[in-house]
C-alpha cells in the first residue's frame, strides 16, 4: 500500500463552540467526568483528550497553564530566571506556565488550522470550554480546549518532515517533539515548554484571545475560527 506524506482536507465542517459546567479528571486512572458523563481520557503532559467527544483540553490552574510532567518545576526552582533546567531555562518554564489558556487556545487553534490546510493534521472542529475543574479531587478553576479530529478514525499516512511543518507556517516546538511524536503520520504534539506557534500571526491570537477571553456571542467566535479555515 503506497502511502503519502499530506492527506488532501476535506471541506470543512461547521465549527461548534461548546460549553460545560464542570469537569472531573483523575489522571491516574485516565477517566474524566464532565457534566455527569464519564470518558476514557488520555492524559499527555500539557493537555489531555477525550476521544470520544473529540474534546483535546489544557492542563491549568486558575486560569493559567499547567503540566503534569514530573520535571515540572515548583515555585522556589522558577525564583532563578536564568537557572538551567535539562533543556530549558527556568525562564522558559515560567513563561509556559503563566500563559493564559486562552492565548493558549488561540495559538493551538491556528497552528491547527494551518497544520490541517496543508494536509498535516487532523481537522480542527472547534473549542471548547469549562467552567470548573477538579484534577485528582483538587479544584483548579477554569480550563478550555480545541474539539478535534481523532486520528486513530483517519487514513494512514508517512510522517511529515519538519521542513513541511514549518512551509505550512508553523514553529516547531523547541525539542521537536511535534515531529518525533506524530501518531498515523498525523502531528498532534503541539505544546511543550516552547511549543509550537503559528508564523506571523500576532493580530490572529490578539483578536480569538480576545473574543474568548470576553465571553463573546458563540456566533461571533464561530465566525471568527472560521475565517481562519
Amino acid at each position: 500500500m503506497h502511502f503519502r506524506r499530506t492527506i488532501s482536507p476535506k471541506h470543512p465542517v461547521p465549527l461548534k463552540v461548546v460549553y460545560h459546567d464542570r469537569l472531573e479528571l483523575d489522571c491516574k486512572t485516565g477517566i474524566a467526568t464532565l457534566d455527569g458523563t464519564a470518558y476514557t481520557a488520555s492524559v499527555g503532559s500539557w493537555m489531555f483528550y477525550l476521544p470520544a467527544i473529540e474534546a483535546k483540553l489544557f492542563h491549568a490552574t486558575g486560569g493559567t497553564l499547567d503540566c503534569m510532567h514530573a520535571a515540572r518545576p515548583d515555585a522556589a526552582a522558577l525564583s532563578d530566571p536564568a537557572r538551567p533546567m535539562g533543556r530549558y531555562t527556568a525562564a522558559d518554564w515560567r513563561r509556559a506556565l503563566e500563559t493564559p489558556v486562552t492565548r493558549r487556545l488561540a495559538e493551538i487553534w491556528l497552528a491547527s488550522a494551518r497544520l490541517w490546510k496543508a494536509g498535516l493534521g487532523p481537522q480542527p472542529l472547534g473549542v471548547c470550554f469549562v467552567d470548573a475543574v477538579v484534577r485528582d479531587n483538587g479544584a483548579v478553576g477554569p480550563t478550555c480546549g480545541v474539539l478535534i479530529q481523532n486520528v486513530a478514525t483517519l487514513p494512514r499516512k508517512l510522517s511529515c518532515k519538519r521542513e513541511q511543518l514549518e512551509a505550512a507556517g508553523v514553529v516547531p516546538d523547541q525539542i521537536l517533539s511535534c515531529v518525533r511524536q506524530q501518531m498515523r503520520g498525523y502531528v498532534v504534539d503541539l505544546c511543550s515548554v516552547v511549543g509550537c506557534q503559528p508564523v506571523n500571526a500576532e493580530a490572529d491570537v490578539a483578536r480569538l484571545e480576545g473574543l474568548m477571553r470576553e465571553g463573546a456571542p458563540s456566533a461571533d467566535l464561530q465566525q471568527a475560527l472560521e475565517e481562519t479555515l
